[in-house]
């Protein structure tokens, strides 16, 4: 069972999907039949894809229990487990702006992120950092931190650098 969960919806992703799609329809419809070389379903493969990017990125789910921290975006397609045994350590930042969203690799590790830019960066004890965008920040950290804690208090918890 969680002890964090949190779901961010990028709304920014949404209206830009919102807005890519009626402007690819307007684009079908204010055309003059015979003017546009491309098929007549560009727009609607257009509205399609800009539809499955949403899907697949629109909002952003971060669990924590006394296992791991889980990402998932979207519907799932995406998604991460980080165990908490390997967590070294949890700080809070903020994300630089042109790092944008998405999942991708960023100078201060694999970002996942949906919207804003506030964030927390966990650093693990074998793998590269992984920075996690939240607009509930400073509630992620300290679930984080509680379990980072809670595992290393643990005896023969692998607290070995």
């Amino acid at each position: 069972m969680a002890t964090y969960r949190h779901t961010q919806v990028g709304w920014t992703i949404g209206v830009a999907t919102a807005v890519g799609s009626a402007a690819a329809i307007g684009v079908l419809l204010w055309l003059p039949e015979g003017a546009m070389r491309a098929p007549a379903w560009t727009p609607a493969l257009l509205a399609a894809l800009l539809g499955l990017a949403l899907a697949l990125f629109g909002w952003l789910t971060v669990e924590v229990d006394a296992r791991a921290v889980r990402l998932r975006f979207g519907v799932g397609v995406f998604r991460r487990t980080l165990p908490i045994a390997e967590l070294v350590r949890c700080d809070r930042m903020r994300t630089r702006l042109r790092w944008g969203w998405g999942l991708h690799w960023t100078p201060a590790g694999w970002l996942y992120n949906v919207s804003g830019r506030d964030a927390v960066r966990l650093e693990l004890r074998r793998e590269r950092p992984v920075v996690i965008g939240s607009d509930d920040a400073d509630a992620l950290k300290t679930a984080i931190d509680a379990r980072i804690a809670a595992h290393a208090g643990r005896p023969g918890a692998g607290n070995e650098e």
